[in-house]
């Protein structure tokens, strides 16, 4: 998927640095430059910013200014299972569904910036989870998310 253009604050505009998206304050829903601030942004949704641009805007919410920059959704590390962990294949993410909010596999099972329904490319899958409190079986992948 190809990058697409949004703006950061000055300071955070690093090739490579990551944030997730929170969502507009008041003074961004009256901005002139919402539509590409904020606007092609989904909330809770984790970003990677690939490439910096030298273009910079004024903003009421960061001291030093914006920047324009490309982002992409970055590769995300998830439990799936195994039936599904076959690298290549598009899939719609599921998280895993389970109680156990103590297991240590929970952040893995259950990652931040990742939606139930996303369309997701299975990038690599790694090490076998062995031991879920729920008896699944269940494979660590990386997962790129498709276009939305």
């Amino acid at each position: 998927m190809p990058a697409f253009l949004t703006l950061v604050g000055v300071k955070q505009a690093k090739k490579g640095a990551k944030f997730v998206h929170i969502g507009p304050t008041e003074l961004c829903k009256v901005c002139e430059f919402y539509k590409v601030c904020i606007g092609n942004l989904e909330p809770k949704r984790i970003y990677e910013i690939v490439e910096v641009r030298s273009i910079e805007h004024p903003c009421k919410i960061h001291e030093d200014g914006v920047c324009v920059v490309e982002v992409d959704y970055p590769n995300i590390q998830a439990a799936l299972e195994t039936k599904q962990a076959i690298a290549g294949v598009t899939i719609t993410y599921l998280p895993i569904k389970c109680d156990f909010y103590d297991c240590p596999h929970i952040d893995i099972c259950r990652p931040s910036g990742l939606f139930e329904g996303d369309k997701c490319i299975v990038e690599e899958v790694s090490e076998k989870i062995d031991e879920c409190k729920a008896g699944k079986v269940l494979r660590v992948v990386t997962l790129k998310i498709a276009q939305q």
